[in-house]
């Protein structure tokens, strides 16, 4: 190696750029020599500036060992991986903070200049010696590398004293703080990874720093590097750091971009709406039914819309808590919270169902459901609901069990039975909610038609109201009948729509002053009857090798969807557009496994993508991602119910189920 030679005490370098670090040196050399140390006072100081020092051993392996300590036993991995983040986020803003202070006080602008100052800074201030390697490129763009050791590592030394045998590079601070120094000086973000150390046994303490997305290129470069321990671990770390204020940027982006959206969205309904106001003032009586139809069917596309951009959005929202979950000890508070992000994330987006279920945009998504738990989930909001005047019973019996359909649409069942009879009884009555066991002889017994044989359950709202009368019967559950002075009459309706097409049937039990009970039969199922449960993300998930091409035209999704797969072991190609994807595919010399694409993207749709790239690549196994699953462009058998379908949003845990299930064929 040609070096500086004997000009230089504080740094080694390659000849080519000794002459910076040599003025650098002069430069650092001559402010620290005008310390001075005041003990009375408490304070260490250069220039005015106030110094600080720390034992090294606590900011390394004693920092370890005490953060193993609050983790408590068999959450060691967990531990080391919060401490690293921790010391990395901390000593990268400490040198970014360092930078811009010494650029300033020297005046330096060059970015050269700028990362000179740091390594001399950086052994005069009792970190490390820093000896760059040739082959380091300290150029301002993407190809920005550079190849250091330090042969006295603070951290290195701190493990070694302690003799604690170690797994992983262990100079994080280091890390941290060179790639901050550099990163101010370049303007560019830039980070670092120890892919050699002293302390696990290999010849020097090395580091590769490059910009986040050329780390892992650089990494491979020197992946034969001579001087790692024989049979020592092969695997680097590269810090995420600062992962938590990306993953709150990407919410905050989202609920900015869905604000926007609603807005847009509600705009667009009430000039809809008012269009439609205008055309009904000026129609006849026998025109009204069509265009309360239209009127119906616009709105139904606009919540669709609404939902459709929310569930998306909400994605981003379950994945990034999912991702966080997996990350935190199962028993600390960190994960109860995050855990409570991500449950409220899936109930607002099953609401967001009920929503594209009434537009048409969504089958329902079947699943078994335990109706007792939903009525008592709902009691709260009930009772509210119903006011102080009307007493709310509960008679649900033990012994129901559970049937199988869409809990968002059953819950909307439940929800207008309980205002249909809250209305009826004009603020004043009793309403009773049952539940229980019904042979088919008494579900045909109930009302006219014949009831399949087999095991039923029973849903009863009654209420104490005056009854329906029996010319009013009859039309009880038409499409916008209603004997109410304001309302759209579609609640019943929906209610039939919803139960008939769950293989369930209506009954309607009522006198004149008697009041009225509404009996729900389903087919029963005992409760623990479940075929297609979802994956327990308190296991492991299931993971696996591959590689994996994702498009998918949002950023926030996108970006999502690729940490997700990496993490699961998956190499993984992105892409924001279908013609990028198929360059990309085209340019890739391995093997993709799997295309895991959006369905609905300008330009070109997923289906449209797939069958390209099943022609270019035979046996490339499909899945795609929707939050609508009934789109205008395809119609509406688009993948219903396939397994090729992934729908929007899912966790980690979803998405590994669904992988791992398609690629095993």
């Amino acid at each position: 190696m040609e070096t500086s030679g004997d000009r230089l005490r504080t740094v080694r370098v390659p000849a080519e750029i000794a002459g910076v670090f040599a003025r650098a040196e002069a430069a650092v050399a001559g402010y620290f020599r005008r310390r001075v140390d005041d003990p009375e006072r408490g304070t260490i100081e250069v220039e005015g500036e106030r110094y600080l020092l720390l034992r090294a051993a606590s900011l390394s392996v004693e920092f370890f060992a005490l953060v193993r300590e609050l983790f408590g036993p068999g959450n060691r991995e967990q531990a080391d991986d919060f401490s690293r983040n921790l010391l990395f986020d901390l000593s990268h803003a400490l040198g970014r903070s360092d930078a811009k202070r010494f650029h300033e006080r020297l005046g330096l602008v060059d970015p050269v200049e700028r990362l000179a100052a740091g390594p001399v800074h950086f052994s005069h201030t009792g970190w490390a010696f820093v000896d760059i390697l040739p082959g380091s490129r300290p150029v301002a763009g993407d190809e920005y590398c550079l190849v250091y050791d330090h042969p006295y590592s603070f951290e290195a030394d701190a493990w070694l004293d302690r003799g604690e045998a170690v797994d992983f590079p262990v100079c994080i601070m280091s890390s941290g703080y060179s790639s901050g120094w550099c990163q101010e000086s370049f303007d560019r973000p830039l980070v670092a990874s120890e892919f050699l150390c002293r302390a696990r046994g290999d010849a020097a303490c090395r580091f590769v720093m490059a910009p986040p997305d050329r780390i892992e290129d650089w990494l491979d470069r020197h992946a034969g590097e001579p001087g790692r321990v024989p049979g020592g671990l092969r695997r680097h770390r590269i810090p995420d750091f600062f992962s938590r204020k990306r993953m709150e940027d990407d919410l905050r982006r989202a609920r900015d971009e869905l604000e926007l959206r609603v807005t847009e969205r509600t705009a667009d309904l009430e000039r809809a709406n008012e269009r439609l106001r205008r055309e009904i003032e000026a129609r006849t009586q026998a025109e009204l039914l069509l265009l309360r139809t239209a009127k119906l069917e616009a709105v139904g596309r606009l919540a669709g819309g609404i939902a459709h951009d929310f569930n998306n959005l909400m994605g981003v929202v379950i994945g990034h808590a999912s991702l966080l979950e997996g990350r935190l000890p199962a028993e600390g508070p960190a994960r109860t919270h995050v855990a409570a992000i991500r449950q409220a994330g899936e109930d607002a987006a099953r609401l967001t169902g009920q929503l594209l279920t009434f537009s048409r945009a969504q089958p329902p998504r079947l699943e078994l459901v335990d109706l007792n738990g939903l009525i008592r989930e709902t009691a709260g909001m009930l009772g509210h609901l119903l006011g102080d005047g009307i007493a709310l019973v509960l008679d649900l019996g033990e012994d129901a069990g559970a049937v199988r359909g869409d809990p968002g649409q059953f819950g909307q069942v439940v929800m207008n039975l309980v205002v249909n009879a809250r209305d009826a009884m004009n603020g004043e009555g009793t309403l009773r909610i049952g539940t229980g066991r019904a042979t088919a002889g008494e579900v045909g017994a109930a009302g006219p038609g014949e009831a399949p044989a087999g095991d039923w359950l029973a849903l009863t709202v009654s209420d104490t109201g005056p009854g329906i009368s029996d010319e009013i019967l009859p039309r009880a559950f038409d499409p916008f009948f209603t004997t109410k002075e304001s309302g759209s009459g579609l609640g019943l309706s929906i209610v039939y729509r919803v139960v008939t097409g769950a293989g369930g049937l209506i009954r309607v039990e009522t006198a004149p002053g008697r009041g009225a009970t509404f009996r729900v039969c389903l087919p029963r199922l005992e409760p623990d009857g479940r075929e297609d449960g979802g994956p327990d993300e308190a296991v492991a998930l299931p993971g696996g090798s591959g590689t994996v091409l994702v498009v998918e035209d949002r950023p926030a999704l996108l970006g999502m969807t690729v940490e997700m797969l990496g993490r699961l072991g998956y190499a993984v190609l992105e892409a924001a557009e279908p013609r990028a994807a198929l360059d990309l595919a085209d340019g890739h010399p391995g093997a993709i496994d799997l295309l895991l694409t959006d369905v609905s993207m300008p330009g070109m749709n997923g289906r449209e993508l797939a069958g390209i790239l099943r022609g270019r690549r035979p046996g490339i196994r499909v899945l795609f991602m929707s939050g609508y699953a009934e789109d205008e462009e395809f119609g509406e058998d688009l993948v219903r119910g396939a397994e090729e379908l992934l729908p929007k949003p899912f966790t980690i845990g979803e998405l590994a189920a669904r992988v791992r299930k398609v690629l095993e064929g």
